[in-house]
């Protein structure tokens, strides 16, 4: 079945697609205003589309290979391939066309976004889904260099030298990856146990799983104060600060609770968490240069 432009918008996982595009817009303009480059507009604009195509070709094609998963899962159970609305042919066309077109662009801006491109989409396709997701209970953090591709992107385009602060913003959002991703499977920890995917959270005891949770978390929240370093001002720490005080607060609540409404306000509230970093670090070094 052929589908309507909603339905391939599904397939290309829109929530997903736009914290990709939110974490490449804010590093290349916090690449920007660290490096004192004037800004390219054409650079970002194609920078942003091959994101843009390579994210909604990844997660099209995620669909794809895990469309015998998603039927078995209730949070899943409304996308394009399981309810029919659009064929695994369609589906498979679709992520290819994007994918090859994204390529294109990320090598039309020089090997290193090539190479960034490949490493983003290799390690999410090939790493987590194919080889490690069925496999073992840490196949989440094979997830983290993808995640963390968006802001390298962004970074680099932006002017700025990759090492230090380029690399220590893509770990940071290495580091939210996982988090993000075990809360939600906590909340749905009976959706992936039907569906036979041994995420860490669905697998390991109610105890060990509640610990690893906090433990990433204190992880998130402490490691968004290493940018600080290459910061003039209290800002970027306050910021910091103000976002991350209702995850410590969450997180206190869901080791007193345990329960799986907790667990998902731990994914809401990481949800914006790293982006809000991220722009606090622009923000800092374009309003107190």
């Amino acid at each position: 079945m052929m589908g309507s432009v909603y339905d391939y918008g599904v397939l290309a996982k829109p929530k997903v697609l736009l914290a990709m595009l939110l974490l490449y817009a804010s590093s290349y303009f916090a690449s920007v205003a660290y490096s004192g480059v004037n800004w390219g507009v054409n650079t970002f604009l194609v920078g942003l589309t091959a994101v843009a195509m390579a994210v909604s070709g990844a997660n099209a094609l995620n669909c794809y290979l895990d469309r015998d998963i998603d039927a078995l899962m209730t949070r899943t159970l409304g996308r394009p391939l399981i309810t029919g609305t659009i064929g695994p042919s369609g589906a498979l066309t679709f992520s290819g066309i994007l994918l090859i077109a994204s390529s294109i662009l990320a090598l039309s801006l020089g090997t290193v976004p090539f190479l960034l491109f490949l490493e983003g989409a290799g390690t999410y396709l090939l790493l987590y889904t194919v080889l490690l997701k069925r496999r073992t209970s840490l196949n989440v953090l094979a997830t983290a260099p993808s995640v963390a591709a968006p802001a390298w992107f962004g970074w680099y385009l932006g002017g700025a030298q990759l090492y230090p602060v380029g690399l220590l913003m893509g770990v940071l959002v290495a580091i939210w990856g996982p988090i993000h991703l075990w809360s939600l499977v906590y909340a749905y920890s009976k959706d992936y146990s039907r569906a036979g995917v041994p995420m860490f959270p669905s697998v390991a005891s109610n105890e060990n799983a509640v610990r690893g949770i906090i433990a990433a978390l204190a992880v998130l929240i402490a490691s968004s104060y290493t940018l600080v370093p290459w910061t003039r001002t209290l800002f970027y720490p306050l910021v910091v600060t103000l976002i991350n005080a209702p995850l410590a607060v969450a997180g206190y609540r869901f080791y007193r609770s345990r329960t799986n409404k907790a667990g998902w306000w731990i994914f809401k509230l990481t949800a914006p968490q790293i982006v809000v970093v991220l722009l606090a670090f622009m923000a800092e070094r374009l309003l107190f240069a």
